[in-house]
């Protein structure tokens, strides 16, 4: 079964939701409400781990409450990886977006620098040095996903946005213009957290010649990747978000691909 169909019916699921949920609580409907910050399931709170860890920072507490909610996302993560930047984050969406449009006006890019997971780390740590001292919610403030939840619930109640929405036009531009994925590869704090929570057995894509798998250097699968990796090569992670593009991208007979998903 082909990955990217599925996973481009759950990112329109998601974009749908952040405008239904507001309209269902514009009816008195409270069983989903919140915003991709915080999102409340009936009782249970999902808190975005970026935003827990910045309330840390900032109130130098623990709160019991604020831990338990970011417990579902953690162990998502730990299970599956960055799923939720690769399936749900609509600045995702909308970067795929950019890329595929740049792509059929082929945009050449000004700078074309190597994704590595050391920038994005030393820029999360000025964030949240930056948060603690000042005592502003600076990852709230540079949380894309958030921005547009939050946007997308104004828009449906006030019928209006606010400025925060040039964030994400700024990214665009700069994704169409100058470095490719620039946000996913270099500055988003939320990818940037998700990707601490790995285990040995956190689910990863796996490239093997073993059992009659024989790839034939075809450079498909690098080639599909968005974020400029090359799963033959390898160093996937913290970077990949298993979207699985490479895996379909393969041209190798589906029950043997040397290109998998493994848990």
């Amino acid at each position: 079964m082909k990955l990217t169909p599925v996973r481009r019916t759950v990112q329109i699921c998601l974009l749908l939701l952040l405008f239904v949920v507001p309209l269902l609580n514009q009816q008195g409907i409270t069983l989903l409400s919140g915003t991709l910050y915080s999102f409340a399931i009936g009782p249970l709170w999902i808190t975005d781990p970026a935003i827990g860890l910045q309330t840390i920072f900032t109130t130098r507490t623990l709160d019991r409450v604020l831990l338990v909610s970011v417990l579902l996302p953690v162990a998502l993560a730990l299970a599956y990886g960055r799923v939720f930047c690769g399936w749900l984050c609509p600045q995702n969406s909308l970067s795929e977006l950019a890329d595929a449009v740049a792509g059929r006006l082929k945009i050449r890019r000004v700078l074309h620098p190597a994704p590595t997971p050391t920038v994005r780390f030393v820029m999360l740590g000025i964030i949240l040095l930056l948060a603690a001292v000042l005592g502003l919610p600076l990852v709230s403030l540079l949380s894309a996903p958030g921005i547009l939840s939050v946007q997308a619930a104004r828009l449906v109640l006030e019928k209006t946005v606010g400025a925060e929405l040039a964030l994400v036009g700024f990214i665009v531009v700069v994704e169409l213009f100058l470095v490719r994925r620039a946000w996913c590869n270099f500055l988003c704090p939320v990818g940037t957290v998700l990707g601490l929570f790995r285990v040995r057995r956190t689910m990863k894509v796996v490239f093997s010649e073993e059992d009659g798998r024989h790839c034939t250097r075809c450079h498909a699968c690098a080639q599909a990747c968005q974020l400029g990796l090359d799963p033959v090569g390898g160093g996937l992670y913290p970077q990949c978000h298993n979207c699985g593009a490479c895996i379909d991208a393969c041209k190798i007979d589906l029950i043997r691909k040397p290109l998998f998903f493994q848990l």
